[in-house]
């Protein structure tokens, strides 16, 4: 039987091609044999993708493909699935080969060019993992070995995208020579060894390449166990949960300035590099904290690496795997919705960064709300989905008993504004033919009001859309009801809708745009402003951690629910959906506050037709206190702790029996003294 197949993709349609000619020289010097079959899948600029046996001293042209797109996944899973299955063995060693520069797709993040499609392979989209698990569950077979002969591959992110579907990953952590692997030494290595497992294999491979380019040029190659990543994440997520419970200490700030970072463009470390050695960075927190979660850290990163190696000073603190911790929070942002798509921030480490730089200014992620089934009790309900967020987030929850327009805009006119700079524009909306514009220039202080102040009662709504892109975290798009302050900057990436909570007052609702003398991007359209007043609102709850309350005994009646998300560092999401709740049936009597210490009102539910009494009893059945009709207000009796002989009634529990005619309530309270 076959001890090896090894299958080279050869990404090469593009300014590589002609080491793709010379590595193919290199791997025809050993050629195939008995134990170990080379099968390479090579793509060059107008010639097309060729599928090849290599032998020795010649290729044999086994396929030809055609024009193809070697930066789609489809065509990686494939040529993996076609080379498992036609050509089985013990082992499989597979060699990504072309341009790599990590794990996003974005202007030199990725891995692979193709000249004819235009496009690259990217690994944060999920077609990288999408490839080898095609694969994995098309052919049942793991990949031993999986190589990436391509510069700033052997990343976390990248790695833990293929853990389950292979064993052994090796790359560089760096920049690598445009020369690549030495393909002669390595499959001599193997063809005169092919009973060599995975790990001595890639062990071998990372000394040879590192030897190869000793006095050339500065390189890292390492070689990880992915069957050891789930353990690392484990660690990681255990010890992220318990520093992000304080702030930072300067020695951690520190320790970000003086870590091994790896360059994403040549060879001269510099702390603003994005990528930085991660067991360095573990390594520099063991001398910071202690406690066993660090230590159990260290000793899953260092079981994760099977072998690394470098050449060059400017590398000599790296350990073999690479970690994105860009060094500021800008920066970070930029990259943030990428980032949430590979399977790495199961890790917690994007929440560790939000925690690192402490500027968070990311509102929480949209929720909505659903209530349950009404009860028998008028009990129910309240559930909500989870808010996504880097950092902790609590819910306010909210109940009106109505909803009613204030103001309404659809921004086709200016008749109901005060403008400052703000001009009518038909170059972008989001319904109609017109939106607001805030303008876009250098030094700007635009603004719009409304004509007239608006009331607000308890709360109030405000529903609009923005589009915006400005310079971030510079220029500003500035919301304004009295106290209420909402700001915006960025890209709002399309059309985004706002709904937010207003504080109560009569005010006019400002709308300003702000920049300074550099950058402009294209500034702000609004279109579509509503305000609504929250009859009667109020907070049912506030800062719950929770995604569901319970309602016991509503009063009989119409009420309307919605919440909304906020963070630590208060930033606060979209309020909710609002969900109407319909009480057909009159609730029991109860006190507030229950229990009670000394006095309660007493909440009373009836119809308004009724002119009912009330009666109190203790536990014994024993009449504790009357109240007539007329002593009801606005169904509500107060009491003072007292019997009808004026004296304090114990603690205990008292029925409350509510009475007129053929309608009857009983409910119970308690007093506590």
């Amino acid at each position: 039987a076959r001890d090896w197949t090894a299958l080279v993709y050869m990404a090469a349609d593009n300014d590589l091609a002609q080491w793709a000619d010379s590595d193919l020289v290199e791997m025809e010097s050993i050629g195939s044999n008995d134990d170990v079959t080379i099968l390479v899948q090579v793509d060059k600029p107008y010639i097309g993708a060729r599928r090849l046996l290599i032998g020795n001293g010649i290729s044999y042209e086994l396929q030809d493909l055609g024009i193809t797109d070697m930066c789609d996944w489809q065509t990686l899973s494939d040529f993996l699935e076609w080379g498992i299955l036609t050509y089985p063995a013990d082992k499989y060693f597979v060699i990504l080969w072309d341009h790599g520069t990590g794990w996003t797709l974005m202007p030199r993040r990725s891995f692979g060019s193709d000249w004819s499609s235009g496009n690259q392979l990217s690994i944060s989209n999920g077609d990288f993992k999408k490839a080898i698990s095609t694969a994995y569950n098309y052919t049942g077979e793991k990949i031993n070995l999986l190589a990436f002969d391509a510069c700033l591959m052997q990343q976390i992110e990248v790695a833990f995208e293929i853990r389950d579907y292979a064993k052994i990953f090796l790359a560089t952590q760096t920049i690598c020579p445009i020369q690549g692997f030495r393909y002669d030494i390595i499959f001599e290595e193997l063809c005169t060894s092919p009973g060599i497992n995975e790990i001595e294999l890639a062990k071998s491979i990372v000394d040879i390449n590192v030897e190869n380019y000793t006095d050339i040029q500065s390189v890292v190659y390492s070689a990880i166990n992915l069957e050891k990543l789930n353990k690392l994440k484990e660690c990681s997520s255990i010890l992220i949960s318990s520093l992000v419970k304080n702030s930072p200490n300067q020695s951690i700030i520190d320790l970000r300035e003086n870590v091994q970072t790896i360059p994403a463009m040549g060879l001269i470390p510099h702390p603003d590099n994005e990528y930085i050695d991660m067991g360095d960075f573990i390594t520099g927190l063991y001398g910071i904290i202690s406690g066993t979660e660090i230590e159990q850290l260290v000793n899953a990163y260092n079981n994760t690496i099977v072998k690394s190696d470098y050449w060059g000073n400017n590398f000599s603190k790296t350990t073999g795997l690479t970690i994105y911790f860009p060094p500021d929070y800008r920066l970070f942002k930029q990259l943030l919705n990428y980032y949430i798509n590979l399977t790495w921030t199961q890790s917690l480490w994007l929440q560790f960064l939000n925690w690192f730089y402490g500027e968070d200014d990311i509102r929480p992620t949209n929720i909505a709300i659903t209530p349950g089934d009404i009860g028998t009790n008028n009990d129910f309900r309240l559930s909500w989905n989870k808010s996504y967020d880097l950092a902790p987030v609590t819910y306010s929850v909210i109940e009106a008993e109505d909803t009613t327009l204030v103001f309404e805009d659809p921004c086709e006119n200016t008749d109901k504004w005060n403008l400052n700079g703000f001009t009518l524009s038909g170059s972008n909306v989001y319904s109609g033919s017109y939106s607001l514009f805030s303008g876009n220039a250098s030094n700007l202080q635009n603004w719009l009001e409304t004509q007239d102040p608006l009331f607000i009662e308890n709360f109030g709504l405000l529903h609009l859309y923005l589009y915006y892109n400005t310079e971030d975290m510079v220029d500003s798009l500035i919301v304004e009801y009295g106290t209420f302050k909402d700001v915006h900057y960025g890209r709002s990436n399309g059309w985004h809708e706002r709904r937010v909570i207003l504080p109560p007052g009569n005010y006019r609702l400002k709308i300003s745009y702000h920049t300074n003398a550099s950058t402009n991007r294209g500034g702000c359209y609004i279109d579509d402003i509503a305000i609504y007043n929250l009859r009667n609102s109020r907070y049912l709850r506030q800062y719950c951690e929770d995604t569901t309350i319970y309602i016991f005994n509503k009063l009989r009646g119409e009420y309307y629910y919605a919440v909304y998300p906020e963070d630590k560092y208060e930033n606060t999401g979209n309020l909710s959906n609002i969900t109407k709740v319909a009480i057909e049936n009159f609730a029991l009597p109860y006190s507030n506050p229950n229990p009670f210490q000394t006095s309660c009102d007493i909440i009373l539910d009836y119809p308004d037709s009724l002119n009912p009494w009330v009666e109190i009893f203790s536990i014994s059945g024993r009449r504790v206190k009357k109240f007539e009709a007329g002593e009801i207000e606005n169904k509500t009796v107060f009491w003072d702790g007292k019997d009808e002989n004026n004296r304090d009634v114990g603690s205990g529990l008292y029925y409350i029996l509510l009475k007129d005619g053929s309608f009857k309530k009983i409910g119970k309270i308690a007093r506590q003294r």
